[in-house]
């Protein structure tokens, strides 16, 4: 194998980890969207009736804190995948 051979290699690989991370980010950041936005229809039902209205916001708050914790955390998992291909291209010839 050829010096060039690895080089062209290697440089596949972080592309392929580039959009892996691109990927694993959009797709954590637009599923919490729809998440949060189906969870707001089942809060907005809660808050109507007055049984629940007292505890439902404050469920809400932390549901919505947690959920947003859980996806985030996946979205720079997929940030920190990209900028480690990224700096594995910047070191390539």
């Amino acid at each position: 194998m050829t010096t060039e051979t690895t080089g062209n290699n290697t440089r596949w690989w972080c592309g392929v980890a580039d959009l892996a991370g691109v990927s694993l980010e959009e797709a954590a950041l637009g599923l919490e969207r729809i998440h949060l936005s189906i969870a707001d229809e089942t809060f907005n039902v809660l808050e109507a009736i007055p049984v629940t209205r007292p505890v439902s916001e404050p469920v809400r708050l932390m549901h919505h804190g947690i959920s947003r914790l859980s996806y985030r955390s996946v979205a720079l998992l997929g940030r920190g995948l990209n900028a480690a291909a990224g700096f594995g291209l910047q070191s390539r010839p």
